[in-house]
């Protein structure tokens, strides 16, 4: 692009390639960047080389990408090698089932270096293959990521932005590679096999007194497919979450033992209270309500943290 990358855009793909074209031809839009000198970097997870087709054509056409593949399967040595390859002052993880809005980049890239803040997180919204949110969940508000806080606010990850219900990931947000990505591996190998690896990256980082900003202006959209607005994706996808935020606790912890105990009371709690809430709503009766079953299947979660998690199952391409 004639000048030094600002920004390097790490995509990691392994079924999703219906859904990667869409990722990368927004990203490549003028109104996204507006200006902002950056690269896509795509990290093919799939043994098959399943993105190198997309790749190859949009390099062809003078998109600023670059394809890497890596076949094991944990989403934290992808990401590492995304890291590795990047040149950029800052890193930008996108899903490759999203795609931003005009001036995602510019206005990640403007938020960083305004507040100098070591990372920046913006909205996720849904976009619902459907077209409209499920029966059970008719705001999408459990597909929604938004705090909406002000530009800049800073984000307390144990703070009170957590207890709106809305736990970060790294699905849109970019990293000072120089403060966050200071290691060989960044990302815990051990926290890959199921995606609870940015959730353990993020502890780490705001235990190590790492400034969390949020950018309202940074918008994606996600787009839902069907088979995920079932409620027993959902209920998984809790209870999963739960799972990664209990492990990643403990791991972190000064004191793991003390924090296994505090977790585990948490989600006993957890469970006996969103139980008799089951109950004594009448959700148990059926119908398009599944809120105390998702509580409760998050203090199951943190009851199983040692058990394999594993990643849920996708529709294939």
């Amino acid at each position: 692009m004639g000048t030094s990358i600002a920004v390097s855009i790490v995509v990691l793909s392994y079924d999703r390639v219906h859904l990667l074209e869409r990722t990368l031809t927004t990203c490549l839009r003028p109104e996204v960047a507006r200006g902002t000198p950056f690269e896509i970097i795509i990290v093919d997870n799939h043994p098959d080389r399943l993105a190198e087709g997309l790749v190859t054509r949009l390099a062809a056409d003078g998109a600023p990408i670059r394809y890497f593949a890596d076949s094991r399967r944990n989403i934290s040595i992808v990401r590492n090698v995304g890291i590795k390859a990047a040149t950029g002052r800052y890193v930008a993880f996108i899903d490759d089932d999203e795609a931003p809005d005009a001036g995602w980049l510019f206005e990640l890239h403007a938020c960083l270096e305004r507040t100098g803040a070591d990372a920046a997180f913006g909205p996720k919204l849904p976009v619902f293959e459907a077209g409209h949110p499920p029966a059970w969940d008719p705001q999408g508000w459990r597909y929604t990521l938004d705090y909406r806080e002000p530009a800049d606010a800073p984000i307390h990850l144990f703070g009170r932005l957590r207890k709106k219900g809305k736990g970060l990931g790294s699905g849109n947000a970019a990293f000072r590679v120089a403060t966050c990505f200071d290691t060989p591996e960044p990302f815990s190998v051990a926290f890959g096999d199921g995606n609870g690896e940015d959730t353990h990256l993020l502890f780490r980082l705001a235990l190590a007194r790492k400034r969390f900003v949020w950018c309202p202006t940074a918008v994606v959209r996600e787009f839902i497919e069907a088979d995920r607005t079932k409620p027993s994706y959902m209920l998984t996808r809790m209870k999963r979450g739960s799972q990664h935020y209990a492990a990643s606790r403990i791991a972190t912890s000064e004191h793991p033992g003390v924090t296994r105990l505090k977790v585990a009371l948490l989600g006993l709690a957890q469970i006996a209270v969103y139980a008799c809430l089951y109950v004594l709503s009448g959700e148990w009766r059926g119908g398009a309500r599944f809120d105390n079953r998702i509580g409760m299947a998050k203090g199951v979660g943190k009851l199983t943290y040692r058990a394999p998690i594993g990643f849920i199952d996708e529709k294939a391409a």
